[in-house]
């Protein structure tokens, strides 16, 4: 399908050549559906090239010079993306899209792309068309820019995020002057859009090797670009130097980053949450008499925090739900202790809910990022709290009362409340899975247990 793309372009009198992920990841040996082209052709001849192949085309951005279409690949359709030439572009402060100036020629485009190890292009025969060295700093592993970098970061300021983003996933280090350059400018990437500092961030964060994000999420710190997104990291940073005591190595800082090493990077919303887990330590630090060092309801505020982080980034509501709720309640699997009655342990699977996993993974690398015997005695009973949820609760995200119960009970509550009517539910929703009362029986029935047992309207009845 490819030769057939090139052969109808040709045909026509246009170039065409693909460029940047494409080509690196083809030269670093990876696997690619990253089908991205660059061509002499304007965007309404692409357009027409496109229509008389057969293709599907999708005119994803026609004003800025791309074309999309889909094509069979040797596994699954895929998308390709076809770019007219351009010699410049910029972004207007807080806009998502460029303004674009076309060029004549492939070396004009390759020119002003972001690094050099992307600015490398490749014909239909396979060879690689490299005037920016490309293939050196591939080798070297380095991320450079092809221009002085203080010129391409003033062209498009997210370029310094995708520095970073591609440092991370390639595990590359940074060229010396590009890295200077991002700590002069490092203020600009308050003048790009949200949604795309939440694409790249989201990109670096999920990256398979949790030592590689914790080193570039400390580049980004140095260079003053982290607290440029989320400021209230600015106090925390304040604290270096500042032990969080025994249980504990270093700052609150080198904390986060071990939590960070200890993630998984396939969910998302597992390495926002463990970023910014204890974002809410700094303003709750405390001393007592005895030298001890307590950060007591680091967990309210931190979940405050993070909702703005959310909102900054402009997190979807689904997403900002999760992170939120991951700072809230990560400390309660960590404080687990094996007093806990049967009841709590399943309180905490159902409040919990669809995070639960989530939520148990973070605490897990909470714990392992602790001091000894600290770190084996909470790994063991982090395993007895595994044990005591797969046993008691198998069925907890399931409906164990009638839906309607809930309505009912808010007409004949005694003080009209909805906390009475939550604190009899929950008691009721106990009791089944305690085997003293049925599920899903009829809401009478239920109305007439209360009646007989008026003690259900106390808080934690058992």
């Amino acid at each position: 399908m490819l030769e057939m793309l090139f052969s109808l372009f040709h045909e026509s009198g246009e170039e065409l050549y693909l460029v940047g992920g494409y080509v690196r990841d083809r030269l670093l040996g990876l696997k690619t559906r990253d089908y991205d082209f660059t061509t002499s052709a304007r965007p309404e001849v692409t357009m027409d090239i496109l229509g008389s192949g057969g293709f599907r085309v999708i005119p994803v951005g026609m004003e800025f010079g791309t074309v999309a279409a889909i094509i069979d690949t040797d596994s699954d359709p895929a998308e390709i993306q076809i770019t007219t030439y351009r010699c410049k572009e910029s972004y207007r402060k807080g806009s998502r899209h460029p303004a674009v100036v076309f060029g004549v020629n492939l070396e004009e485009d390759l020119v002003r792309r972001d690094f050099t190890v992307n600015a490398m292009a490749m014909d239909e025969r396979g060879a690689v068309i490299d005037p920016l060295n490309g293939r050196k700093d591939l080798k070297d592993k380095v991320i450079r820019t092809p221009l002085n970098p203080e010129e391409t970061f003033s062209e498009d300021p997210l370029r310094m995020l995708r520095a970073f983003r591609f440092a991370c996933r390639l595990g590359f280090s940074i060229e010396k002057k590009t890295l200077e350059a991002i700590g002069k400018q490092h203020n600009c990437i308050v003048d790009i859009s949200r949604e795309r500092w939440k694409m790249e961030m989201d990109f670096l964060l999920t990256a398979d090797d949790g030592e590689e994000v914790s080193r570039v999420l400390q580049m980004m710190r140095d260079t003053g670009i982290l607290q440029d997104m989320i400021p209230q990291f600015t106090v925390m940073f304040m604290q270096d130097g500042m032990p969080q005591g025994k249980a504990h190595y270093g700052n609150v800082w080198e904390h986060t980053l071990d939590v960070l090493k200890n993630t998984e990077g396939s969910r998302t919303c597992l390495r926002w949450a463990a970023l910014l887990h204890d974002i809410g330590k700094p303003p709750c630090r405390t001393v007592d008499e005895d030298g001890n060092t307590h950060y007591y309801g680091h967990e309210k505020i931190g979940s405050d925090y993070a909702a703005e982080t959310a909102d900054r980034f402009r997190f979807s509501r689904k997403e900002r739900k999760c992170l939120s709720f991951l700072v809230a309640n990560h400390m309660r699997p960590v404080l687990y202790s094996r007093e806990w009655s049967d009841r709590a342990v399943r309180k905490l699977a159902i409040e919990s809910g669809e995070y639960l996993d989530l939520l148990l993974d973070l605490a897990r690398a909470d714990i392992a990022a602790h001091t000894e015997p600290y770190a084996s005695e909470g790994a063991g009973r982090m395993a007895e709290l595994r044990e005591r949820l797969q046993r008691l609760t198998p069925d907890t995200r399931r409906r164990v009362l009638p839906r309607d119960l809930g309505k009912v009970l808010m007409k004949i509550a005694d003080d009209g409340s909805p906390s009475e009517t939550g604190i009899i539910l929950s008691n009721l929703e106990e009791l089944v899975h305690q085997g003293i009362l049925p599920k899903m029986a009829s809401t009478q029935l239920y109305l007439d247990y209360i009646a007989e047992h008026p003690e259900l309207k106390q808080k934690q009845y058992n």
